[in-house]
C-alpha cells in the first residue's frame, strides 16, 4: 500500500488551517516519524492519511485511488487495511485486557469471530494476545479489566492492539506519551520490529525526538500545519530540531 498527498489542507470551522499544502508520499514498509510542537498538525495529518478525515482541499491517493470517491462499502474495505492508534485510545473500561487486544483483529474478521471473541476467545487468539502483551511487558495483566491499569499500561495495551491488527499500515499518534523513557524506547523498538517483520508501513507522531532519530528511518517535521523538513533520520541535525521547536523548547527532552 502506498499513500500520496497533493496540496492537502484541512480547516475547522473557518479557523486557520490545521494543515496547509501537505505534499508527501508514504511507501510500503517505510517507518516514519512525525515531529513538531503541539498544535503543529501531526494528529490531523495522521487522521487524513488513515482516511478518518477528508481533506478540505487537495487530494489523498491510496494505491492511486481517491478513497473519498469510493462507495461506502469500498471505502470501509480500504480502511480495514489501516490501523490508527489514537493518542487517547478508546479501550472500554470494563473490558478484559485480552479482549481489548483481540479487538484489533475485528476489522478483518467475520461477525462470527467478533461474537465469539466477546464470549469465548479461542486458545490461539488468547495465545496471540498474551504473546503481544509479553513483548510489551504487560502480559501479567491479561485478564484484568482495563480500568484497573495505569495510564502507561493502558498505552501499552493499545500498542498491542495495534500490533494485533492484520493491516498494511500502522499509524500511531503519540503512542509513548504516558511512558517513562526506558519503557518508551523499548516499546517503540518492539513496534518497529513488529511492523518490519509484518512488512507493514509505520507512521508515528512523537515528541521523543531522539527516539525518532534513533529508531525510525525517516523524519517529517511539522510546524503550524506545514512541512518544514522531510529527511532520512540520519540527516536530522540538532539545528533543524532547534528551529522546529523554537518557542516550544519545553516540549523537547523526551
Amino acid at each position: 500500500m502506498k499513500l500520496l498527498t497533493s496540496g492537502v489542507s484541512v480547516s475547522y470551522d473557518g479557523a486557520a488551517p490545521a494543515l496547509h499544502d501537505i505534499c508527501l508520499s508514504i511507501g510500503e514498509q517505510e517507518q516514519v516519524a512525525l515531529i513538531g510542537p503541539s498544535g503543529s498538525g501531526k494528529s490531523t495529518l495522521l487522521r487524513v492519511l488513515s482516511m478518518a478525515l477528508a481533506p478540505s482541499t487537495g487530494n489523498l491517493l491510496v494505491d492511486e485511488v481517491d478513497p473519498w470517491q469510493l462507495k461506502t462499502a469500498n471505502l470501509q474495505r480500504l480502511r480495514s487495511r489501516i490501523h490508527l492508534c489514537p493518542q487517547a485510545a478508546s479501550l472500554p473500561a470494563r473490558q478484559r485486557v485480552a479482549l481489548a487486544v483481540l479487538s484489533g483483529l475485528l476489522p478483518t474478521r467475520s461477525m462470527l469471530f467478533a461474537l465469539r471473541s466477546l464470549i469465548s476467545p479461542s486458545r490461539s487468539d488468547i495465545a496471540l494476545a498474551h504473546g503481544l502483551l509479553a513483548r510489551l511487558d504487560v502480559d501479567q495483566h491479561l485478564w484484568r479489566p482495563v480500568e484497573t491499569l495505569s495510564g502507561g499500561q493502558r498505552q501499552r495495551v493499545a500498542i498491542a492492539r495495534a500490533m494485533a491488527a492484520d493491516v498494511s499500515m500502522l499509524f500511531a499518534d503519540e503512542p509513548l506519551s504516558a511512558l517513562d523513557p526506558s519503557n518508551a524506547a523499548s516499546c517503540l523498538a518492539t513496534l518497529c520490529q513488529h511492523s518490519a517483520a509484518r512488512r507493514q508501513a509505520l507512521v508515528c507522531s512523537l515528541h521523543q525526538v531522539e527516539l525518532a532519530r534513533e529508531q525510525l528511518q525517516r523524519v517529517i517535521g511539522l510546524r503550524q500545519g506545514a512541512i518544514v523538513f522531510d529527511c532520512p533520520a540520519a540527516e536530522l541535525s540538532d539545528s533543524m530540531v532547534d528551529e522546529l521547536y523554537r518557542g516550544h523548547e519545553a516540549e523537547l527532552g523526551g
